[in-house]
């Protein structure tokens, strides 16, 4: 009785101080969808306030270099890593899935090389973790040379569903976790298969230099509790 008083104690102590935090998480912009139920969750159980940015990767590095205000950053972790940010530990979300998505009122594309697909829509291989991907699909499926006229390229994974949402494009790639949030909107959508890109792993890494260095790590806490990890199962993680 003793332990669990005083565990008890400890969480309510520990509430105001999480409470006064606010927290700033970079995201790339294909999770928003989870980072935004991920966000309100914890907020609900803490009280502190959860802010969020997304942007592709090339994006919410700069911001995170130029502001100093970034605590945790979310995106796939070799990319992150590989950046001149001072990053700490990481808290595993999942595995990333490429797929194909095309738009509403149209069929699956049985072919890409056929001549009524004349516009794909793909994120920026040099920004964005799901460009980089479905560029290492097309080269390693052998489509790229057959493609590479057709392609569209736009800024973010959500960009992507812009123009497939409006018709502008006969398919696109996207994320799983994205085309799961929009799956109304879309004619549908088919998995790539993962042996032709590189595994992607996500993850949410605090930074070093976290403004609110003990939020950070507690939100990071929070991501291996079993409601966190039924959220992320339920987002395609």
């Amino acid at each position: 009785m003793k332990k669990i008083l005083l565990t008890l104690l400890l969480l309510i102590t520990s509430m105001p101080a999480l409470a006064s935090e606010t927290l700033l998480i970079a995201s790339v912009a294909g999770y928003k969808t989870v980072i935004e139920t991920l966000a309100k969750s914890y907020s609900q159980q803490t009280g502190a306030t959860v802010e969020r940015i997304y942007g592709n990767m090339g994006q919410i590095v700069g911001q995170a270099q130029s502001s100093g205000k970034v605590d945790l950053m979310v995106g796939e972790e070799s990319f992150l890593r590989a950046s001149a940010l001072p990053l700490a530990d990481a808290a595993p979300l999942g595995k990333g899935r490429l797929v194909l998505a095309w738009p509403k009122g149209k069929s699956e594309p049985a072919d890409l090389t056929d001549s009524n697909i004349t516009r794909i829509a793909i994120p920026d291989a040099t920004r964005a973790i799901y460009g980089k991907a479905a560029m290492e699909y097309l080269n390693n499926s052998g489509l790229h040379e057959a493609l590479k006229d057709k392609l569209v390229v736009v800024g973010t994974v959500p960009q992507v569903f812009a123009y497939l949402s409006t018709g502008e494009v006969d398919a696109g790639f996207l994320n799983l976790t994205q085309a799961m949030a929009v799956t109304k909107q879309l004619g549908g959508f088919i998995e790539m298969d993962e042996k032709l890109y590189k595994p992607i792993a996500i993850a949410c890494i605090r930074l070093q230099t976290s403004p609110n260095a003990a939020a950070a790590e507690d939100f990071a806490r929070f991501l291996q509790t079993e409601e966190a990890r039924t959220i992320l199962t339920a987002h395609g993680l």
